[in-house]
């Protein structure tokens, strides 16, 4: 009892990440590191109803002629076998949207199965119950089947461990081996490796959360090339556009305000990286409002990353927009959770960028208010005729520095319904630790093609070096800012075969 009551409280924790419908009990369910905890209670689960069978094979019981009873039980042994079927299918990411649902479903089962079971035992007998579910005699009695459980735990549990991570051979090149960084792959040496593809799910706008991943992964003994592909049905460039209303600007926002947008944004991609493979991002993904202590809740409900074992965690972000053209990926970092700072809207934990030199965009406004803002800069007059309010492509631009001048009252007088950038490029370029990744995304035919290089050793404290061992996540962004998707095992770099050919 206690086994299910800790998987179905984990699991509707983790299944706010894309559901809502049981919102209303997100005050009162647990917080924190809740994939490690859910995993484990599955497999704890899972060995005591193989108990449960041996048991029922073994040892004589009465039946009960309860047609009710019958009934009832059959209804929970049937929603609890789907329930741990479609958790392990989901763990081993064997399968598409549909197991996500059935999971989740199976779940709702469960809780009422669980009221169906149990409100005729409490009406019978009382405060009875509880000392009826802790009989010594019991558990004398079953001392064999509790050994028999304790040997299967150890054994289940180091099934388990060993398999967290799936193997990834990374295909050794030689120095003359030609690659431009383009979203392209024409290279042929990325002929010559199979796609890896890794069924993720769980983020807004796709077709029902889901879409699969393909990876494939060379190396010299210099730097690593990785090729990702993802289906989006729709190039999303757009990102908080500024829009003129009432003689004032506004920004287009659908969940902005809480850092949750899921319309005006643009498509984006990451990836994690880590020299140890636990679930949950390698331990770094914190569910709730408020789950780590000591520091501000946040605006949307749904966590926080932070690393609080000491260790970095890399983290490249791609975006369609902001980064692209720069030919690059934000190159940031999963820490220890920082201090607030007074003034900050936003507090992110243990996510923030890398350190840079120079170079980076910055937001288009001086004070962010849901109902009004102040542009930083408007146009210059000879660019101004792009910014009609037909012209709706300028939702898709950037406003460069040089082709723009500081905000006074005195310039504004677009008509309404005018559109304006409010990515503000200050470079074209990220200069330092920052710009260490780099990368091109090129959309066709409803998919995402990005081609990334990065040196295996970058010798900054927040990079994670491309060695034997390490395991990187994915995950895919359609026009949202957090509400990604997910999977639960990584993949894990072999680097043997250029070892082998005395590249490292």
């Amino acid at each position: 009892m206690i086994t299910v009551t800790l998987s179905l409280i984990t699991g509707l924790r983790v299944s706010l990440l894309q559901y809502d419908h049981f919102s209303f009990l997100a005050p009162v369910l647990p917080q924190g590191k809740m994939h490690t905890v859910h995993y484990y209670s599955g497999i704890t689960l899972a060995l005591a109803s193989v108990c449960f069978i041996l048991y029922r094979l073994t040892f004589e019981h009465k039946t009960t002629n309860n047609k009710y009873h019958r009934s009832v039980n059959w209804f929970g042994y049937i929603v609890l076998l789907v329930s741990l079927i479609s958790g392990f299918i989901r763990w081993l990411d064997l399968a598409n949207v549909w197991i996500s649902t059935v999971h989740y479903l199976s779940a709702l089962a469960i809780i009422l199965f669980l009221i169906l079971h149990s409100y005729v035992y409490f009406l019978t007998l009382g405060k009875k119950l509880v000392s009826k579910l802790f009989q010594i005699k019991a558990i004398v009695r079953f001392k064999w089947h509790l050994i028999s459980f304790g040997l299967l735990a150890g054994t289940g549990l180091f099934i388990f461990e060993q398999n967290k991570s799936i193997s990834f051979q990374v295909l050794p090149l030689e120095h003359s081996d030609f690659i431009a960084i383009d979203g392209q792959d024409s290279e042929p040496f990325w002929q010559n490796i199979e796609w890896k593809t890794i069924n993720t799910y769980g983020g807004a706008n796709f077709n029902n959360g889901y879409t699969p991943v393909q990876i494939k992964i060379a190396s010299n003994d210099v730097e690593s090339y990785f090729l990702f592909r993802w289906q989006d049905e729709t190039k999303s460039l757009t990102h908080l556009p500024l829009v003129k209303l009432n003689q004032q600007w506004q920004v287009k926002q659908q969940g902005f305000h809480t850092f949750n947008e899921t319309r005006y944004y643009e498509d984006k991609f990451a990836v994690l990286l880590s020299q140890s493979c636990d679930h949950g991002g390698d331990g770094t993904t914190h569910l709730g409002k408020s789950p780590i202590k000591g520091k501000p809740a946040n605006w949307h409900g749904k966590g926080y990353h932070g690393a609080l074992d000491g260790r970095v965690r890399d983290l490249w972000h791609w975006k369609a927009l902001r980064t692209n053209d720069m030919v690059q990926m934000d190159d940031n970092v999963i820490a220890a959770p920082r201090s607030a700072k007074s003034g900050d809207r936003r507090y992110t934990a243990g996510y923030f960028a890398d350190g840079k030199e120079s170079g980076a965009y910055v937001m288009n406004w001086l004070w962010y208010s849901k109902d009004k803002v102040t542009p930083k800069r408007l146009p210059l007059p000879e660019y101004q005729h792009m910014y009609r309010p037909d012209n709706q492509h300028i939702e898709q631009a950037v406003l460069p520095w040089f082709s723009s001048t500081p905000y006074k009252p005195l310039l504004d007088t677009y008509p309404e319904g005018t559109l304006l950038s409010s990515v503000l490029y200050r470079s074209n370029r990220f200069e330092g630790d920052r710009g260490d990744v780099t990368a091109k995304g090129h959309w066709q035919d409803g998919y995402w093609t990005l081609e990334v290089a990065r040196r295996n050793k970058t010798g900054s404290d927040y990079d994670v070096a491309l060695e034997e061992g390490v395991c990187i996540w994915v995950a895919a962004f359609d026009r949202a800012q957090i509400a990604h998707t997910r999977h639960q095992r990584p993949l894990k770099l072999d680097y043997s075969a250029l070892r082998q050919k005395g590249k490292l």
